[in-house]
């Protein structure tokens, strides 16, 4: 399984590891209830971006529950781009289907596991077992600290907003300052940040440090898809300083 890991991360461009402080990357989220709504939204987006995150609650962790069986989204066009969004509970039990899509990335909640090592046997299983990237998420009240036992099995760290689960709520402000705060204390692992990334936060998520922005509501929320994405890296470039 490693030879294959090896020939897969090569051939996935760019990745978050790689992914350097000047270049910020827009990812569409696609947040559905059925597998018919994930398949009509990624057809709008998926040959507009690097990667795509496909969302999944469970209704227990996070949401009212999505489409959740993970292995089903192979059958989509492009499935390599796919970058998966767990917000669930007990992570441990997707596992097999995970490691079956093998997607290009993969997200998984710190407060959904139980213990520190459903942590670790999880991710030890990302990363010997797929050649997806290993993001950890955590939800604005949990103590950035708490990332730092599981640094080595990270590609990137996510930051949220708000409370995962539903779109369009209104952002925690103290957000940009956590992102900002891990950004000087670890300056060469990559932030991404979901949550109410919309015209008017790209800027101030920017300068605190992310440079991978989720986003559903502002780009399939009102207008074009395609439209919207183009606007949001256009304000995420100026950002950049």
């Amino acid at each position: 399984m490693k030879e294959s890991k090896s020939v897969n991360m090569a051939a996935r461009s760019p990745s978050a590891s790689r992914t350097t402080a000047m270049t910020v990357e827009i990812v569409p989220a696609i947040l559905r209830s059925t597998y018919e709504k994930i398949e009509e939204d990624w057809a709008k987006i998926h040959d507009l971006t690097e990667h795509v995150q496909i969302d999944v609650t469970d209704g227990v962790f996070a949401g009212d529950g999505t489409f959740r069986q993970v292995n089903w989204f192979k059958r989509l066009i492009n499935s390599d781009k796919i970058e998966l969004h767990m917000m669930v509970h007990h992570p441990v039990y997707y596992m097999d289907d995970v490691v079956d899509l093998n997607p290009a990335r993969c997200i998984f909640h710190l407060e959904a596991f139980t213990g520190s090592d459903n942590v670790r046997d999880v991710y030890t299983r990302l990363k010997n077992e797929t050649s997806a990237e290993a993001a950890l998420a955590i939800n604005p009240d949990t103590p950035t600290e708490r990332l730092e036992e599981y640094l080595e099995f990270l590609d990137y760290v996510l930051f949220m907003g708000y409370n995962p689960g539903i779109a369009g709520q209104p952002i925690d402000q103290t957000v940009y300052r956590k992102i900002g705060a891990w950004r000087d204390k670890h300056p060469d692992l990559v932030i991404a940040v979901d949550g109410h990334v919309a015209k008017e936060t790209v800027e101030p998520y920017v300068k605190a440090g992310a440079r991978i922005l989720c986003a559903n509501t502002s780009i399939f929320g009102a207008g074009d898809p395609g439209e919207n994405i183009a606007q949001l890296r256009l304000l995420a470039e100026a950002a950049v300083e």
